[in-house]
């Protein structure tokens, strides 16, 4: 039975697009808690909020009693998967290439991708397609033009989510996202209203992200951008949109195949000159673009990460100080009657206090209240790790994507109160370009008390610094 018609169909529009925000802003303070968890492997946080949320939706689907997602009448799963075949042929292209360019195979981290793709094609299609559109389509779904609208409303709402993953790329990047999210919003929901077989979509949701996901198993690259050209804007565009067209076209289709409240489906129809721009399409995809534009080869430069297998057992620490003491006893040495020379310790201590404000590092000598302002800027974050040794100072600075600016400066017994040496720290870091890191803590082994700088990136890739140099933990 239809739910009451409360609102006009644009103001409910407006009311699930708030509600979808509000879910979003939730799930990303839930990412933030589960990142910051010791979760010792690849998209571990990202496998454990996925869950959650799809269990959360299906809460969501059942008190809005929408169960019967499950238990109506559908077609079989296969009948789903063959309406879809243009999304099939671009999956197994986009699994192509990304088993070209994995540099290496780990079984665990394959799982990990697979578990993962199929939990965001539940949650997804559970949310999306489950709830969001059904909830449209029995408000509004007399005539074939308001199951058609409905369908539309909901695949903006869908795309519209995507503009949570400003914060981790450009304005430009995140518009193209959110179109082809709108588009491929389309293809499902058509495939979902023809056959009311919600695993079918999922099965394809899950397929088309394993297929991406899998190129980021075990090959990551930090990658810089110099300005971006017209051209290389237009290059850049071009992929995307053609696959959004090949989505928008194949929704069609389907739809075209589809029966309508008061209309059925008609069989004759004349489908080829879309089928025609599909291939054509397709052909497009292959046609290498940016060799057009002679600045494209130098717009993006990536570079490769060295790889450690020797951190397998270990613990992971998140501190979040607002201040660190480094301290060390000062020490001086007296002769006695026979001329030996015995170490005195005074009572009075070295003590620095490094610390965060307004965007800036600080490190304050206390005996002699003089301090140095660190030259980096966008600082997020300031850690340091004492060792038997020396501590160690670690700087997260937002430049670019993310960096890391790594010092071994205070070393124990040989720290000074004279200003020569606090003015010595600025040029004793070492610089680190890494992706977006999410979480800047340490790590300490089973055989050791010695802490390692441990840095996890949004894509759940782990680094750690050893011996002053940057390791992808594989």
């Amino acid at each position: 039975m239809k739910k009451n018609k409360k609102q006009h169909i644009l103001l409910y529009f407006l009311k699930m697009l708030l509600i979808f925000v509000v879910i979003d802003l939730l799930m990303m303070i839930f990412a933030a808690l589960v990142t910051n968890s010791s979760i010792g492997y690849k998209y571990g946080s990202d496998l454990i909020m996925e869950l959650f949320y799809g269990l959360f939706i299906l809460i969501v689907m059942l008190l809005f009693k929408n169960s019967y997602v499950f238990t109506s009448k559908k077609d079989k799963f296969i009948v789903g998967i063959k309406l879809a075949i243009p999304m099939l042929v671009i999956s197994f292209i986009n699994l192509f290439s990304s088993i070209l360019s994995l540099d290496s195979f780990s079984l665990v981290k394959f799982i990990n991708v697979l578990i993962l793709s199929i939990f965001v094609g539940v949650a997804e299609e559970f949310l999306c397609r489950g709830w969001l559109q059904n909830e449209f389509l029995e408000r509004y779904s007399d005539n074939k033009n308001s199951v058609i609208i409905s369908i539309v409303l909901s695949s903006l709402v869908f795309g519209a989510m995507h503009i949570m993953n400003l914060g981790a790329q450009t304005l430009f990047e995140t518009i193209l996202q959110i179109i082809n999210a709108v588009a491929l919003g389309l293809l499902l929901g058509s495939v979902y209203y023809k056959t009311k077989n919600i695993w079918s979509v999922i099965a394809l949701h899950a397929f088309y992200d394993f297929a991406i996901f899998l190129g980021e198993m075990n090959l990551v690259k930090d990658c810089t951008y110099n300005t971006p050209t017209l051209g290389i804007t237009i290059v850049s565009s071009v992929g995307i949109l053609i696959v959004s067209i090949i989505w928008v076209l194949s929704a069609i289709l389907v739809l075209r195949k589809t029966d309508f409240p008061n209309k059925k489906a008609n069989p004759k129809v004349n489908n080829s000159s879309i089928v025609t721009t599909i291939v054509i399409a397709f052909v497009l995809l292959f046609v290498p673009f940016e060799n057009l534009v002679p600045e494209y080869k130098d717009y993006q430069v990536c570079y490769e990460y060295n790889k450690i297998d020797s951190f397998k057992n270990y613990a992971v620490h998140y501190p979040y100080y607002d201040k660190y003491i480094i301290e060390d006893d000062i020490k001086s040495y007296v002769d006695d009657e026979k001329g030996n020379k015995y170490e005195v310790i005074d009572d009075k201590k070295y003590l620095f206090e490094v610390s965060k404000k307004n965007g800036k590092a600080i490190i304050k000598n206390l005996n002699t209240e003089t301090s140095i302002t660190l030259s980096f800027n966008e600082v997020v974050d300031v850690e340091v790790l004492e060792n038997d040794d020396k501590y160690v100072i670690v700087v997260q600075t937002y430049e670019n994507e993310s960096t890391i600016y790594y010092s071994e400066y205070f070393i124990k017994n040989e720290m000074s109160n004279e200003f020569y040496y606090l003015n010595g720290v600025n040029s004793s870091f070492k610089k680190y370009e890494l992706p977006e890191i999410s979480s800047l803590g340490y790590v300490t082994l089973d055989d050791s008390n010695t802490k390692y700088p441990f840095m996890v990136s949004i894509n759940s890739d782990y680094f750690v610094i050893k011996n002053g140099e940057l390791y992808l933990v594989d």
